[in-house]
């Protein structure tokens, strides 16, 4: 037989689903700072400007998404024409560091529902 859930219990679980991704960017960023990150570079920290400077005039990428993580710390997500992306993470009041890069970016149309119930 199912059991049928509280309200609260739906809010308990909800919220350690949404905890989720909150500790998959707080691993990157501490991955990041320990010099663990996928975009392991000679140094992967540095001022925020400096490094979207260097990702521009290298790479011609620009920022293409960002949001604020549950600590507060600005992620981003920048991409270029031909395809090569990386995620940086400033933390606040701190450096900007990178988390990841890769290539074959590519961007997802939004879908708007026509319902406005969905």
């Amino acid at each position: 037989m199912r059991k049928i859930m509280s309200s609260r219990d739906v809010r308990r679980r909800f919220a350690a689903r949404a905890a989720i991704p909150a500790a998959f960017l707080s691993l990157a960023a501490a991955m990041a700072f320990s010099g663990q990150a996928t975009a392991a570079q000679p140094s992967t920290c540095g001022a925020r400007e400096a490094v979207l400077d260097r990702l521009s005039s290298r790479y011609d990428e620009q920022p293409v998404s960002r949001g604020v993580t549950a600590t507060g710390s600005l992620l981003e997500i920048l991409a270029s024409p031909a395809g090569t992306w990386t995620i940086i993470v400033t933390i606040p009041n701190g450096p900007t560091c990178l988390v990841s890069s890769g290539e074959g970016w590519s961007d997802v149309p939004l879908q708007v529902a026509e319902d406005p119930a969905v």
